[in-house]
């Protein structure tokens, strides 16, 4: 998908538009979900993130520490059904419980770290979550990123 390079010239609105033709279960879910899902999305494709379980972990620093997202909004989300049914499947492509906390401890939250610390940190300023305007979704995504000085990972 080309909103996973650095230098996309699609819009915000277009490279959202590329991850639901990619992945039209993410798109349904959404699009029924609402206005949460959807900021959850163009995190994705912002920060140049798949929805694979791996795109998913690799996300999460870039939204809890990268992102101007509120405590309620984490635990909203967090609290959707369809987001616990992702998470319990997303435990089950770890490993189960056990291993997927040893991949986590001894995995993860060193890559979150790294992440954070030649990523994250690097940014001009955190990335409106939920208060996106439709200007910014007219908005190359290359210029997005040079705005917010975010470099996606390789």
């Amino acid at each position: 998908m080309e909103f996973l390079n650095q230098h996309c010239m699609l819009t915000l609105r277009e490279g959202l538009e590329e991850l639901y033709r990619h992945n039209p279960e993410v798109a349904s879910v959404s699009k029924a979900k609402g206005k949460t899902f959807i900021d959850h999305d163009l995190t994705h494709i912002i920060f140049g993130c798949d929805t694979s379980i791996f795109g998913e972990l690799l996300l999460k620093p870039w939204i809890l520490l990268g992102c101007d997202i509120s405590m309620n909004e984490l635990k909203e989300y967090a609290a959707d059904p369809v987001v616990q049914k992702l998470n319990k499947e997303g435990e089950a492509l770890l490993g189960g419980k056990f291993l997927g906390t040893l991949k986590i401890v001894f995995y993860y939250i060193p890559l979150f770290f790294w992440i954070w610390l030649t990523h994250v940190r690097k940014m001009s300023r955190k990335w409106p979550h939920s208060a996106l305007t439709e200007e910014m979704l007219d908005t190359k995504i290359s210029d997005l990123r040079t705005e917010y000085n975010i470099s996606v990972l390789k």
